[in-house]
């Protein structure tokens, strides 16, 4: 497939909807270290030029010692409306489109960095406050694909 350009004006981020917010608020030691993990899902319209991005994103304590410290699992889905979306997938041999990797890169990029501030905002309240999630690679986010239950 040869890759489309991306044109960001063309590229709708028109609902974002926090699925999962689960946040384990206890005491914890300031020294803790987090482990942050995040994985992803995707799901598509192709008549309407929608795509789904979903974001995984686990903040875990990183030591096996400090049990009962704050934790925090999120879930959110990204809706896109992307004009042109048939210049971006080739359908395979099943007729099941296979998306450009440029183009689901820039969304898991867009719909994680969104997803930082959501997250630093919904935990500015507990014992989490103040940690910001790293800025992460989109094609690591892109090898962390899990797929959804059907």
């Amino acid at each position: 497939m040869e890759e489309s350009k991306i044109i960001p004006e063309n590229i709708n981020l028109f609902h974002l909807n926090i699925v999962e917010s689960r946040i384990t608020d206890t005491i914890q030691k300031k020294e803790s270290v987090y482990q942050v993990n995040v994985a992803h899902t995707t799901m598509h319209n192709l008549a309407d030029e929608r795509l789904k991005i979903g974001l995984l994103i686990d903040i875990k304590n990183d030591s096996t010692v400090n049990k009962g410290v704050s934790n925090a699992h999120f879930n959110i889905d990204f809706h896109y409306k992307i004009e042109d979306l048939k210049t971006f997938y080739t359908l395979d041999e099943n007729s099941a489109p296979v998306f450009s990797g440029l183009l689901i890169a820039t969304l898991l990029g867009i719909s994680f960095s969104t997803a930082r501030g959501l997250i630093y905002e919904r935990l500015s309240e507990t014992n989490l406050k103040g940690i910001i999630l790293p800025v992460v690679s989109p094609s690591k986010i892109l090898a962390s694909k899990v797929q959804p239950e059907i």
